[in-house]
């Protein structure tokens, strides 16, 4: 046997080992150094948000070139780069962390009591007790809390999904508000060289004597309003501009290329086969089904509570070999044990039960709400799909080439004597303004597009779907006096 103050000390130092096992390491610094020490390799994208996150001034994005000049490669970039999306991802893998945590034991509890007045036994003085245990759950509970757990991840990625829509069509808006207002630019730079001609017109029949000065100040007032509206236009762009680079994890004053022309095209498709899609395609619908899974699992794992778990413990005691007893051995002690836990509580198992079947209902509800909300958003959003495209078709095919032809009309009639000069500043008003709302159309229809490709839960094919290629630019008619 080994002596009393051999076994004391062996007591002490399996208590402090015990203990010192348990102690966490100091957390290195930066927050880089603490994510390479728990997940290894970093990618540059998780490198570039913990050290913005550390203070670094910039990132990865904005000392990148831009190489972006249609929507499609912007919202490229934006699935790359958008904090908002690395987050939700980051939201995943967090989630995916704690099936392994839920579906294992837990820790085995270690006691040891070394200080104390001990149990005399006729082997001796009991100079150190220790045990050890360890919780086994029922059969099937912890299986049954990895599937809990696996259904917040399966929720979670639906999230992300619905991240990555909404990322895709506030890049696709940001962009289609950047191009309306750029053609509204050119078209207001176009009507204000024609406006000039009309006024240097003007000023040559005001000094022949054949028209009044009433032309040339009208004239004058028309340019000043252009000009203010162009300053408008060019805040309208700095702003969309602006928006179009934070969406891309850039700076907001960073230069943007001016969007290019593109042509109208044709987007044929039922109303009943997108909300078909939709039921199927919508995150959203797809989260809330989830959410129903994820109650009825909670359920069975409620309904395992139930049931007992088995403990099993095993025991030490260091015995001296000194005692009362004129025969002690100090022979050590140890035994085996067996335990449960008796769930007789039924009102809390009930509630448990009840709890998640309440929460299976609430899913539900949730998913015959989602399923309202995503069916009008489709149909609002395909009602204006369809009327901005008609209107796109009446505008450029009617209603554009005939003020044009007005304005022609009116120069001719204005050269010959024929026409007054309020005649066609009001037709060159209208050619203005048509021109105007054709190019809006057009960004509101890419727009309403882009929201219903959201709302269906997928991108979307278009029947006789161009290329975006330089569109044909009307030419400024020449005015002469």
């Amino acid at each position: 046997m080994r002596p009393t103050t051999t076994r004391m000390r062996l007591g002490v130092l399996a208590t402090g080992l015990a203990l010192g096992a348990c102690s966490p390491g100091p957390l290195d610094a930066p927050l880089t150094g603490v994510a390479r020490r728990d997940l290894g390799r970093l990618d540059a994208l998780e490198q570039d948000l913990l050290d913005r996150a550390d203070g670094e001034p910039g990132g990865r994005a904005a000392r990148d070139p831009l190489d972006a000049t249609s929507a499609d490669d912007f919202v490229r970039l934006a699935l790359e780069r958008n904090p908002s999306l690395r987050a939700a991802e980051q939201h995943v893998l967090r989630l995916r962390e704690r099936v392994p945590q839920a579906s294992s034991l837990d820790d085995p509890r270690v006691t040891v009591t070394p200080i104390g007045d001990m149990a005399e036994t006729a082997a001796g003085q009991v100079r150190v007790m220790t045990g050890v245990s360890q919780r086994l759950p029922y059969p099937g509970k912890l299986d049954q809390r990895g599937r809990v757990a696996e259904q917040d991840v399966a929720i979670a990625e639906q999230e992300l999904e619905r991240t990555r829509l909404s990322v895709i069509a506030d890049t696709r808006r940001a962009y289609w508000s950047l191009y309306g207002t750029v053609r509204a630019m050119e078209i207001t730079r176009r009507s204000r060289d024609l406006l000039d001609q009309l006024r240097g017109a003007a000023e040559a029949k005001y000094r022949a004597g054949t028209a009044t000065q009433e032309q040339v100040l009208r004239a004058s007032v028309e340019l000043s309003g252009l000009d203010n509206e162009l300053i408008e236009l060019e805040q309208r762009r700095a702003s969309a501009a602006g928006m179009l680079n934070s969406m891309v994890d850039r700076p907001v004053n960073a230069p943007v290329p001016n969007p290019a022309p593109i042509e109208l095209s044709r987007f044929d498709a039922r109303l009943a086969d997108l909300l078909a899609d939709a039921e199927n395609s919508s995150p959203s619908i797809r989260a809330a089904r989830e959410r129903i899974t994820r109650s009825l699992e909670q359920r069975r794992l409620a309904r395992l509570d139930r049931f007992p778990d088995l403990t099993v413990s095993l025991s030490y005691n260091l015995v001296d070999d000194s005692g009362l007893s004129p025969v002690a051995d100090g022979q050590d002690q140890w035994w085996l044990g067996f335990g449960v836990n008796v769930p007789i509580w039924a009102d809390r198992l009930d509630a448990a039960e009840r709890e998640a079947t309440r929460g299976m209902l609430e899913s539900a509800g949730r998913l015959a709400d989602e399923r309202n909300r995503v069916a009008f958003r489709v149909h609002d959003a395909f009602a204006r799909v369809e009327s901005q495209q008609h209107q796109a078709e009446l505008l450029r095919d009617t209603i554009v080439p005939q003020a044009r032809l007005a304005v022609e009309a009116s120069l001719g009639g204005y050269r010959s004597g024929e026409t007054d000069f309020l005649s066609i500043i009001d037709n060159w008003r209208k050619l203005l303004g048509s021109e105007l709302m054709y190019q809006n159309t057009l960004s509101e229809l890419e727009r309403g597009f882009a929201e219903l490709q959201q709302a269906v839960g997928r991108d979307l094919d278009r029947a006789d779907t161009t290329e975006p290629r330089e569109g044909p630019t009307p030419p400024t008619p020449e005015v002469q006096p």
